[in-house]
Formats: structure tokens, sequence, C-alpha cells
């Protein structure tokens, strides 16, 4: 299943770039990518490994794009 996630502040294009390959790497993530002039991160990962995918992105999210957070806002289904 899909997670939409806020992101808490604005991120440069070289931010949202390193972002989206470090959140790749880890473990169970089965994909990342941002939408809305990166105003929101969408992760897939199966429940299983949702919890570690998320505890490491907060991790890079806060060191890469200076700090910023991010959030949860919805779940995004799949057709």
């Amino acid at each position: 299943m899909k997670r939409k996630y806020s992101v808490s502040k604005k991120i440069t294009d070289e931010m949202a770039n390193q972002t989206i390959d470090e959140v790749k790497k880890v473990t169970g993530c089965e994909d990342v990518e941002f939408t809305d002039n990166y105003s929101y991160v969408v992760v897939k990962a199966s429940d299983e490994n949702i919890t570690h995918v998320m505890n490491r992105a907060v991790n890079i999210f806060a060191r890469v794009c200076d700090g910023a957070n991010i959030s949860f806002d919805s779940f995004v289904y799949e057709d």
C-alpha cells in the first residue's frame, strides 16, 4: 500500500533527488516519489515494512533536507 506524507518545508531539486535515492535503498521500500512540487512524498511498502522504512525516511529527510519533517497525510489506494 502507498502512503502520502506532507513535507514541512520547501526543498530543492538536489535535495529531492538525494532523498529519493536514499529512501529507495532502505530495505523494504518498494517505491517513493514526490508530488505537488515536492510538497508531498508518496511511499510504497508492505504493512510489515512500513514502520522501518518511515523511521529511516524521517531521518533521511531531516539530514538531507535541512531539518525537514514529514507527517502522515493519507493512504493512496491503487486501482
